[in-house]
């Protein structure tokens, strides 16, 4: 499928015609696409989550001088952790944090959902670029609401009518209700390439992001693991394409949860994505567990066995960030225990994915960069890299400080 609504940005269309020639050049003269196409940059990534509930906490119902003082002041908090990419949720459910001809304006931006007078993603992304920072806006696919306040605020707006013949009623865990675009219907797969394809061609994004919600506990329980890895690859495969037709400098990652039998069993195909062009362009598991993992009678290196593990699936080569829990540090879990007897967990869970091939880190999520429990556990991931960058050696031995 080819996909370029109208647009203003040019360059793009130029974009476009040349690679759909890259596409179709192997096929005709058996030539190799990577060595006219490059995949990905290789550059180390080192992100940072913004997510619907920092952008509700920070930046919420603001005027335009607010937003613009406050985004700078969270970008500029990033750029001095070492992270080079923030990764900004702007289609939480079903809504848009810009103004957008498919999804109404989402309450996380203007709590009554309506224009605040300027286009907030315009702005993230200008100033991102100001900084130095790369762009991704991440995106939730399927999810319109996930529990009885959203399912009602979004029924409460004309596209819930609108939606509803392609869409999911179900039941969460704490027998809440909520909607979700139905993935095995071929008009929630138009609605969701048309939103990713606004996107793209209306800013100037340097990625874009999916999460870890696909077919979710509740929603659609009686469909096969294999016709849920069938309609979810439908989706993925189309809106790679119709990115790189439109700009094959953006990139289209995809963050999965980091348990592989569960994360498969939402219907996320790993194991394709993995092993074949033209899914994904990078992949960026949350590996949200330490080392020291009580698993029945045994301390169990979580964290390092689910790296490995993801590892093993690459079969291409495919870059690959790990997802870090940020919001963990400091946590006093009766299973999890690491997170409370070290302030070194992230540095030392990123050197382990170094070593394990990967090659940059997102943190998750943006606020606990400001909370004095994260403070050493920060100041150790950025010793880490800066030692990392001053010898420009990405697999490097770290001593940790004691």
């Amino acid at each position: 499928m080819f996909y370029i609504s109208p647009k203003k940005n040019y360059k793009k269309r130029i974009k476009a015609c040349l690679y759909m020639l890259f596409f179709m050049l192997p096929l005709l003269v058996g030539y190799d696409r990577k060595k006219i196409v490059q995949i990905y940059n290789q550059e180390e990534i080192r992100a940072c989550w913004i997510s619907y509930i920092d952008i509700q906490a920070i930046l919420l119902d603001l005027d335009e001088e607010s937003f613009r003082q406050k985004l700078s002041y969270m970008y500029d908090n990033v750029v001095a952790n070492n992270m080079n990419t923030v990764i900004v949720q702007v289609r939480p459910m079903g809504d848009a944090i810009y103004p957008s001809s498919y999804f109404p304006w989402s309450t996380y931006i203007s709590s009554k959902r309506k224009n605040p007078g300027y286009d907030p993603l315009e702005i993230m992304i200008e100033l991102a670029h100001d900084k130095g920072l790369r762009f991704e806006a991440w995106i939730n696919p399927y999810r319109l609401s996930h529990n009885d306040t959203t399912t009602n605020s979004f029924k409460g707006t004309k596209y819930y009518e609108i939606f509803q013949r392609y869409t999911i009623e179900y039941e969460n865990s704490a027998d809440e209700v909520c909607l979700a675009l139905d993935p095995s219907k071929e008009e929630a797969v138009q609605l969701i390439l048309c939103g990713v394809c606004e996107i793209v061609n209306n800013y100037e994004v340097d990625g874009i992001h999916f999460d870890d919600y696909f077919y979710v506990p509740g929603m659609a329980d009686g469909l096969s693991q294999s016709q849920k890895m069938k309609n979810v690859n439908n989706l993925i495969k189309k809106v790679y394409y119709n990115i790189k037709c439109i700009d094959s400098d953006v990139s289209f990652g995809i963050s999965p949860a980091g348990n592989i039998s569960y994360t498969m069993s939402q219907g996320t195909d790993i194991e394709t994505w993995l092993s074949n062009e033209g899914y994904v362009d990078y992949i960026m598991p949350q590996i949200y567990w330490t080392d020291s993992y009580v698993a029945g009678d045994d301390l169990t290196s979580m964290f390092s066995n689910r790296c490995k593990e993801w590892t093993e699936l690459n079969k291409i080569g495919i870059p690959m960030y790990v997802g870090l829990a940020l919001y963990r540090v400091g946590e006093e879990s009766e299973v999890d225990l690491g997170w409370c007897a070290c302030n070194t967990n992230l540095a030392e869970q990123y050197s382990k994915a170094v070593a394990y091939g990967y090659n940059g880190y997102s943190l998750f999520r943006y606020v606990w960069l400001e909370y004095d429990i994260a403070s050493v556990e920060l100041k150790n991931l950025n010793m880490y890299v800066e030692l990392n960058i001053a010898h420009s050696v990405g697999t490097s031995v770290y001593s940790m400080p004691h």
